[in-house]
């Protein structure tokens, strides 16, 4: 593989990494991309797969409010909402219900929503408004 060919695929590869990084310019109807915190580890010479994201988010029209929702129900999830500008909301979701509406202040910041499930495992959105 020559050298431009290599740069190339490391500028892709480094974009899909950071990606989960960055949080998102929100205007409504955004998808929120929301990411799992803890890397996953398999054993050697286990069977590897690829691990389904429970949870897709969604700010609705207005900056008002998040969408959280839930694919896989996994029980009772805490969730914080906390904003640059000082705003926070925490409350309780049971995944089984399928969605919940956030509310959020909509003053303009940088959010971050936290998810953190019945096993400790913790996952985050990041946007701006």
């Amino acid at each position: 593989m020559n050298c431009e060919k290599r740069l190339a695929l490391g500028c892709i590869l480094m974009g899909c990494i950071q990606l989960a990084t960055i949080p998102a310019i929100a205007n409504p109807g955004s998808i929120i991309i929301i990411v799992r915190q803890e890397p996953i580890v398999t054993p050697p010479g286990a069977p590897r797969s690829p691990i389904v994201n429970p949870f897709f988010g969604e700010l609705l029209d207005g900056n008002g409010f998040v969408l959280l929702g839930a694919t896989n129900p996994c029980g009772t999830v805490s969730l914080e909402i906390t904003s640059s500008a000082g705003d926070n909301y925490s409350t309780y979701f049971d995944t089984s219900d399928g969605a919940i509406l956030l509310p959020i202040s909509g003053n303009e910041g940088y959010y971050t929503l936290t998810i953190i499930t019945p096993d400790g495992t913790h996952y985050v959105g990041e946007f701006t408004i």
